[in-house]
């Protein structure tokens, strides 16, 4: 179906020039970070060090679940360099200086050495 033209010249322009999704994107996340913050700081009964706390919490939350994600991706990926006929003539060599204890030798390795404040 054809649309006749003086709908289309009459129609509005939507479209805006400047429009940034990631600008959009980034302004919503402070919006909902001033949210948290607001109802944690509203409710009399919770302490600064209670806010403080929790904060930490959920960050060490993000490192628990990249660790078991990096866990997994670290075990598939030894699966699949196990089932190579001949891993030396592929081209694909060990990574990192730790590369005599495998993989998981390197994920220790980094493991260990994230500062604390983490």
């Amino acid at each position: 179906m054809t649309m006749p033209k003086h709908f289309m010249d009459n129609r509005p322009n939507l479209t805006n020039e400047n429009y940034d999704p990631e600008e959009e994107y980034a302004k919503q996340r402070k919006c909902r970070m001033q949210d948290a913050i607001d109802d944690y700081l509203s409710d009399e009964r919770v302490t600064s060090g209670r806010v403080y706390e929790e904060m930490l919490s959920c960050v060490d939350d993000v490192i628990k679940y990249h660790k078991t994600s990096m866990n997994r991706a670290v075990k598939l990926k030894e699966n699949m360099m196990g089932h190579r006929v001949n891993p030396e003539f592929d081209g694909i060599q060990p990574s990192g200086e730790h590369h005599g204890k495998g993989l998981l030798g390197e994920l220790e390795y980094i493991s260990k050495n994230i500062p604390t404040r983490y």
